[in-house]
């Protein structure tokens, strides 16, 4: 069966603002445009500048890939009327664009013989994440690679770790950033400059890991004062003082440096 575009479109949302939308060659390489209604699928279509309406999922029998997005709010009702159309799914690819289907719906696909992929951009600039089956990965592969990104392949089950640690160096982050911010004013310095005093302190500490790794870290060689940390530690509130003490041991089981120091920090009392 020979196609006449890369891709159909099934979407719901602002499609322009994602990778679909970024795509250089898209009004010759996105045919047919599917959604809840066809007034839908004509206002997709004429945001992006690519496309054709379709009237029903079904029009979409004649490309073999098939780009999906869907905001939260919508993308169950979205893939429900997919499972309803009588378009036969059996082997085609479908890539789900900057945004994450429910793990039934995926297993639903791949039963109906269908490769599957995800591309999303995640905040970083230049790189976008992609997972999925090989035959679906090449064509997520160069999605990204054509609006001027980067790849960064996820292992088929690593989608929650990888999500973990996007947390982790942001929202699980910034209360730890305001906290260094708040004890520098607690040591009486100026509003304006403990919020630059702390920038610059977590970004050397990152630009120092980017370039020596686990070696950057203060203690790598040195042992810390036990008396000073212990100091530190009942200096800050009490709510502070567990999670501060816990991350400290943290680094030393981490880097399995200083066992001492860490046993008797685990011993030590709250203050």
């Amino acid at each position: 069966m020979a196609f006449r575009h890369n891709y159909a479109l099934i979407a719901a949302g602002s499609v322009g603002r994602t990778l679909i939308g970024r795509l250089p060659a898209k009004a010759r390489q996105i045919g047919p445009v599917a959604a809840v209604s066809y007034r839908v699928a004509s206002r997709i279509a004429n945001s992006l500048r690519a496309g054709t309406a379709a009237r029903d999922i079904a029009e979409l029998d004649g490309n073999s890939v098939i780009l999906f997005h869907a905001p939260p709010d919508q993308i169950r009702l979205l893939l429900h009327l997919c499972f309803a159309s009588p378009l036969n799914w059996h082997g085609r690819t479908v890539v789900f664009c900057d945004c994450e289907p429910p793990s039934g719906a995926l297993a639903r696909l791949h039963a109906a013989g269908v490769f599957t992929a995800s591309a999303r951009t995640f905040g970083v600039p230049g790189f976008a994440a992609i997972q999925g089956s090989p035959h679906a990965l090449s064509i997520a592969r160069r999605i990204v690679r054509d609006v001027g990104l980067r790849p960064l392949e996820i292992s088929t089950d690593g989608a929650d770790v990888f999500s973990a640690a996007i947390t982790l160096a942001t929202a699980a982050l910034t209360p730890l950033i305001d906290r260094a911010a708040y004890l520098l004013r607690c040591a009486g310095i100026r509003d304006g400059d403990s919020i630059k005093v702390t920038e610059i302190l977590f970004q050397q500490t990152v630009r120092g890991y980017a370039h020596s790794g686990r070696q950057s870290w203060p203690w790598h060689i040195g042992a810390p004062s036990l008396e000073q940390i212990e100091a530190e530690v009942c200096a800050v509130d009490s709510k502070l003082a567990p999670l501060f003490q816990e991350l400290l041991l943290l680094g030393f089981e981490t880097f399995d440096k200083h066992p001492e120091i860490a046993s008797s920090l685990r011993r030590s009392q709250n203050c």
